[in-house]
């Protein structure tokens, strides 16, 4: 197999390979934000218990550990543009399934879609990112990597908005309301097959591995890296923490007790959540050359722990409003940690990606586990466990060294 060079950074024929990846950022984000903004919804139409509802986050983020691996392979095999299209037409399967399901009205069936749906997500994700980083110099990986996450931000922020007028034009207490969501998911199946034809007619720059090698192979090399492997552990406690949080800030905001809004107007807030990762990586990605990205990424840790414990604290709306602006100090750590994990790779980079986009099951752990803390000592006092997932991300900012400069 032959590797294509990528082109040198800042040159015209990068923009328009990175403004298409830029729409797979902006898709996977509407479906992921999609997905946790509706277990409300699943919850109050299949009478389900909180439990189950949760169910929802566990098959969406279970989904990588099938999808990843075998989408590792193909990336070697059929190159990234390829396997990028074969990605968004699992996503777009999912859509259709998820429609049919809303037609039944079965949640078994709308498990389902949600697994094959995420199974696109995350194929799309293990192909994107590193696709991201190699249109370019290393050093500027991180800030590219940053803006497209920004583009994925935007969608994690209009899918809320989009839900939230849903539920004012069809109450969840109507008996028919399962319509829009069904008219939703179909017009982003639609979404997704256009991009599949952008992606086959645009004959973007490939990327393949020099060689196939035995995967276990390269599994070993691969976990021989300290870096990797540390990098495991934060994408794995970031996007739990993330997830979580997005969840169940909903609750808090929409709880009698706490936040005393009503689930529209909570569901509304929401998007200032995923709005503030939009802002954050997009600030970012226009800096990243002037700033120092361990140091930043230190003090967003210790940001977002800060505003975790004030929500516990104060226990209102006001509490609701830091846990909201978490997703600020959330913003920068994707891009910064997944840069950091597969720096200096080569081509063990398409396999690294899959298993840290696999570390993603930490979006199905922490959510659950809070989940059942729910029960066990109260909402408020849940958002323990996202304090502690922040303090483990700030020992893996400690332990970040800065690479040396290539000259």
């Amino acid at each position: 197999m032959t590797l294509t060079t990528p082109l040198p950074d800042a040159t015209q024929s990068h923009r328009q390979p990175l403004a298409v990846l830029a729409c797979a950022f902006f898709l996977w984000g509407c479906l992921t934000s999609i997905n946790s903004v509706l277990i409300p919804f699943f919850y109050h139409y299949f009478s389900l218990t909180y439990r189950d509802a949760m169910l929802v986050n566990v098959a969406f983020y279970l989904a990588p550990f099938v999808a990843c691996l075998p989408c590792s392979a193909l990336m070697a095999r059929l190159g990234y543009n390829m396997t990028l299209i074969l990605a968004v037409g699992f996503a777009a399967l999912g859509c259709l399934l998820m429609a049919l399901a809303m037609w039944m009205v079965t949640f078994s069936l709308v498990l389902a879609a949600i697994f094959i749906l995420a199974m696109g997500v995350a194929a799309m994700q293990v192909v994107a990112n590193p696709y991201v980083t190699r249109l370019g110099p290393q050093e500027t990986a991180a800030g590219r990597l940053s803006l497209a996450s920004a583009i994925n931000s935007t969608g994690t922020t209009v899918a809320p908005l989009l839900v939230a007028s849903l539920l004012v034009i069809f109450p969840v207490s109507l008996g028919a309301h399962q319509e829009p969501v069904r008219w939703l998911f179909l017009g982003l199946a639609a979404l997704t097959c256009g991009l599949m034809v952008v992606l086959y007619t645009r004959h973007l720059p490939d990327f393949r591995q020099l060689q196939m090698q035995r995967l276990s192979q390269r599994t070993r090399a691969l976990f021989r890296e300290s870096h990797f492997v540390m990098g495991l552990l934060a994408i794995g406690t970031y996007v739990g923490v993330e997830v979580a949080i997005g969840t169940t800030a909903l609750s808090y905001l929409s709880d009698k007790s706490l936040g005393s809004l009503d689930l529209q107007q909570a569901t509304s807030l929401i998007a200032i959540y995923w709005g503030g990762s939009l802002a954050g990586r997009m600030l970012y990605g226009l800096v990243a050359h002037r700033v120092n990205a361990i140091c930043a990424f230190r003090i967003a840790t210790v940001m977002a722990g800060i505003l975790v414990i004030a929500a516990i604290g104060f226990a209102n709306l006001w509490g609701g409003v830091c846990l909201l602006l978490v997703g600020l100090m959330n913003s920068l750590m994707y891009p910064v940690i997944f840069a950091q994990s597969v720096r200096n790779l080569g081509d063990k980079t398409s396999l690294a990606s899959a298993f840290l986009i696999m570390a993603g099951i930490g979006g199905a752990i922490l959510p659950f586990l809070q989940g059942w803390m729910v029960d066990v000592i109260g909402l408020r006092l849940s958002f323990l466990l996202p304090c502690a997932g922040y303090l483990v991300l700030m020992g893996v900012g400690l332990k970040m060294r800065q690479p040396p400069a290539i000259s």
